[in-house]
Parts: structure tokens; sequence; C-alpha cells
């Protein structure tokens, strides 16, 4: 069949005031390719558009037809954006993404966006739909400018996918959406000093808890309260990241240095977050003190998680949380900010005491250090360290004065 055999131009005709355009496009139906006849609404009959020949010269018809003519759009294309992200997304990113990152995505996807995502095709989708989408979910859910931001950056990445995998051939029409301005900015995070710290540990150490109903002392095993003040060690004076904590194990640790090797999030182990984050981290003298006697305390193991739960498995972070470490700093008056504000502390602390963000990127082996970093430093850079040392410095001095305090 010739060139000028397949090109088609269309039929154009008026209907209750409006210009439409019938033509044939390749559409997927249940998987197969099928030749379909589909009919588009260009513009409002006017002045402008009194004829057919004011359509064409426009360019709303080669607009449409130009990139069908050309062989330039894929049938694919015509999928809607629900069907896309539920057929082809979301398979790559549970094939691609950690556990932690594809459970936030199907979140974010089955309550957010799935159920309020309109029948349009990935190639008519334009930056106003993903504007109106992200309005709706701000509207139901009140969702915050940080939540709505996790959405729209979701939304990019499916059109990016669909980009790569040359199902579209157009710009990324989720660039340049604006979030909501009435969207609030969410929760302030907060970072713990090393003073909150070492209240939290004393507290986790020394503080009881009675019983609401029997005004009993609930009994904490020592070894229950050392694996609690551990795990807020690790993530304070080590910076790892909770899932990191929980990956540690015995045999990383040296008396000197603590190798992050790992990450285990529910029962799911994976290689840290980043191959950045596979790095020597310094253990100073608190963290030290805290380990030795978790280890003697716990049997005086040779490997195996720091963190370990009865089964040998590693400890549950959450369960730490809510039955150990949230009930002893509530009765010994102290607030109780999560996990994640100990490795926001640490590198708040670090960037105070040196002026130096790369000592907290440093320890907290970001992806953002650099090339030279990642891959040929090998051991701890000499800024942490140094930063490290002011930080033992100055725990050791308020644990003294706490200490002079109560004499």
């Amino acid at each position: 069949m010739s060139e000028r055999k397949r090109r088609q131009g269309g039929y154009l005709f008026k209907k209750d005031g409006a210009w439409y355009l019938r033509y044939r496009d390749s559409v997927v139906i249940d998987g197969i390719i099928e030749r379909k006849q589909k009919c588009k609404r260009l513009a409002e009959v006017s002045d402008r558009y009194r004829t057919e020949n004011d359509l064409r010269k426009a360019g709303l018809v080669e607009e449409i037809l130009g990139p069908i003519n050309a062989g330039r759009v894929s049938p694919e294309s015509t999928l809607s954006l629900k069907d896309y992200g539920e057929n082809s997304w979301l398979p790559w990113v549970r094939e691609n993404c950690k556990p932690s990152t594809v459970a936030g995505y199907e979140t974010r996807w089955y309550r957010y966006i799935a159920p309020r995502v309109a029948e349009i095709a990935l190639r008519d989708y334009r930056t106003v739909d993903a504007a109106n989408l992200l309005a709706e979910i701000h509207r139901v859910f009140n969702l915050s400018r940080s939540g709505l931001q996790h959405c729209r950056s979701m939304l990019s990445g499916i059109f990016s996918l669909a980009r790569n995998q040359g199902v579209l051939d157009k710009p990324n029409p989720i660039q340049g959406v604006i979030i909501p301005r009435k969207a609030n900015p969410g929760k302030e995070t907060h970072a713990a000093t090393a003073e909150e710290v070492l209240a939290i540990l004393d507290a986790l150490e020394h503080a009881k808890v009675h019983d609401k109903e029997t005004g009993e002392e609930i009994e904490f095993a020592p070894v229950q309260r050392l694996k609690a003040q551990g795990a807020v060690a690790l993530m304070f004076f080590g910076g790892l990241r909770p899932s990191e904590a929980r990956g540690v194990q015995w045999q990383d640790f040296d008396g000197k240095r603590l190798i992050v090797r790992q990450s285990v999030w529910h029962t799911h182990r994976t290689d840290p977050k980043t191959p950045g984050s596979v790095k020597p981290v310094p253990v100073i003298e608190p963290l030290r003190v805290l380990l030795a006697e978790l280890r003697e305390a716990d049997g005086n193991p040779a490997d195996g998680p720091i963190l370990r739960g009865p089964q040998g498995k590693p400890l549950l972070l959450d369960n730490v949380s809510k039955r150990i470490v949230t009930p002893l700093l509530k009765s010994a008056k102290l607030e109780w900010h999560g996990w994640y504000s100990l490795r926001r502390g640490v590198a708040t602390t670090l960037r105070g005491l040196t002026h130096d963000s790369l000592a907290a990127k440093g320890l907290l082996r970001h992806s953002s250090v650099a090339t030279t970093e990642r891959h040929y430093i090998k051991d701890v850079p000499e800024n942490t360290l140094s930063a490290m040392n002011l930080l033992e410095a100055l725990c050791n001095r308020s644990a003294t004065t706490s200490a002079g305090k109560e004499n």
C-alpha cells in the first residue's frame, strides 16, 4: 500500500455548534491491537472556525492526525492512565524498586489516584488534568503539600516510564503541575538534640511504668531496656536509618566501626537504600558502651542481628516503640518524636558543631555524596571523624553536668 493511501485526512462535521473530527486509530482492547473509528471535538463554530479549511489551516486536524499518519504514536498510548498504571507501571515498580518503596507507591495509587483518574488516554492527558486530580485529592483528603508532591512525583514517574518504553512521544504533561496553594505545609519534623537523646537513654534505663488498673509496676527485662537504648543509639550516634539499624549484625562491628551492609524492612532483606550507603560508620564512646552492655546481656553472640528479637530475627522497632519506648518516656515526662527524629538530630548536631554539611553527609551516607567519595573513599571521611569526636565530647560534657546536678 502506498504512502498516499495510508494517510488519512479525517472527516470533519458540525454538531450542536461545534466542529468534530472522525478518524481511525489503532487501540489496545484486552491486550489486542484493533483499528477503531474515533471522534474528537475540535472547537466551537465561530468566525475564526467557519469552514473546514479554517480548521485545517489552524493545524487542529494535523495536531491529531499528523502523529498517527507519521507512525509516531503507539497503540498503547490509547490506554487510559489507570489501565497503564495498573498493568504496566505497577509491575515495573514491583520488579525494580525496594519493598518499602513499592508499598508506598501502592498505597498512594490505590488510595488517592486510581479511584479518581478520569478515563483519558495517555496521549491525551494534559497538565490541567493532573492539576485537577491533585485538587480533588486535596479536597477529599486534605493532604499536605508534601503528600501532594509525592502524588505528583508518582504521576510524573508513570509518564516517564511510558516515554522510556516508547508508548509516548510527547513531553511529560506532569511537568509544571502546580500544587494547590491552600494545601498546608504538613507537620514540622523534629530533630532530636544530644541533650534530648541522653535524657531518653536515661529514661529507658531508669524510668518506671505502672499498670493503670492495678497500680503495680510493669517489669521490663534489662535486655529489653538495653535493646531499646541500642536502637536509639544506633540511629543517633550512628546515623542509621531504622531499616539499617534492624539489619546491622555483630560480625559487622569491629569495636571501632560498624559497616552497614543490609537493610531490613518488615521481613524483606535488601541492600541499603543507595550504593553509597554501604559504608563504615564510626562508633563513638556512648554507642560503644551501649553495644558492649547489650552484647553481654544478650548472651555474647558472635554474629546475627545486633537488635535481635526473641526468635533471633531482627527486632520489630514498631513494637519496641509502642511497648517500651513510649510508655517509659511518658512516665519520665519526655516526648517521643519517632525513630527518624534521631537521624535528623545527629545531622543537625554535626552541622552545628562543624559548620560543615559534608560531615553530616559522611555519617548519613547520603546518595548526594560526591562521586569520588562514593567510588574511591573506602573509609570514614576525615571531617566526619572530627565531627563525631566533637559529638562524643559534647555528650560526655552533658552526662557529667547531669551527674553533677544529681549529686
